[in-house]
């Protein structure tokens, strides 16, 4: 039943699938197996903000509870040094943002500013996002994001070097997590444009994390969720429940 689980996971509830065919035989042979209330599904991920999850809206749709947990938390680090760092930010023509929490670092430090520097660092920086997520973050702080569209950090470096000027010798500001991947520091620098990133986030396992009940399924959207569960010694709600990833 778990395979079953998983197909109508990967057909039915990711937005990125639109194969419905197998969804309502799947959900009919799950309604047999346990009638009554709405059926609890935990979902080991952090919630949709600003807007409508879609895994969510499908399985409501079909009578299930899903509730979203997130595994991971994030603690903003080396905030002074950075302040600095955006403080002179007519020493950089560029500025990176590869998650929506290097973003919120961001706004944890210009927060504070008068409106007029605020205003001068968003229109002196060319901004570089990866995901629409991400670029939503960082228009409501008054960037003007490009690379939306890149969908990973490769990509996002080929649409750096396409735009940069030839000319330019400033440096590419690159504010991440403490593990962020390699990518934008070897393609960048491989290319002879000075990239300076500095941790402003630090990526840890939630260590309190509650036990919400009995689930009918567990859907795990990354290993992460499996190390949470055991930080957190819930891995027991697995022995009676679905597992879907």
């Amino acid at each position: 039943m778990n395979n079953v689980f998983v197909a109508f996971l990967r057909q039915s509830v990711c937005p990125q699938l639109k194969t419905r065919r197998y969804e309502k035989d799947i959900l009919y042979g799950m309604a047999l197996e346990e009638e009554g209330k709405r059926k609890f599904i935990l979902l080991l991920k952090s919630p949709t903000e600003g807007g409508i999850d879609q895994y969510h809206k499908t399985l409501e749709s079909e009578g299930y509870n899903p509730v979203s947990v997130p595994v991971l938390k994030f603690n903003f680090i080396n905030i002074d040094e950075y302040s600095d760092r955006l403080s002179n930010y007519t020493s950089y023509c560029s500025i990176v943002f590869t998650s929506q929490q290097a973003v919120k670092a961001t706004q944890e430090v210009i927060q504070s500013w008068k409106e007029g520097k605020q205003s001068e660092l968003v229109k002196s920086l060319t901004c570089y996002v990866v995901g629409k997520a991400t670029a939503k973050t960082a228009r409501q702080l008054g960037f003007s994001p490009n690379g939306e569209e890149s969908g990973n950090a490769d990509n996002l470096c080929d649409c750096i070097l396409l735009e940069r000027d030839e000319s330019e010798e400033r440096t590419i500001l690159f504010p991440c997590s403490n593990i962020r991947k390699d990518t934008i520091i070897e393609r960048l620098c491989s290319k002879g444009i000075p990239v300076e990133e500095l941790n402003v986030y630090e990526t840890v396992h939630r260590d309190d994390i509650t036990d919400e009940g009995k689930p009918f399924a567990v859907v795990f959207f990354s290993p992460s969720g499996v190390q949470a569960l055991k930080k957190n010694n819930l891995l027991e709600i697995l022995k009676s429940s679905k597992v879907g990833f």
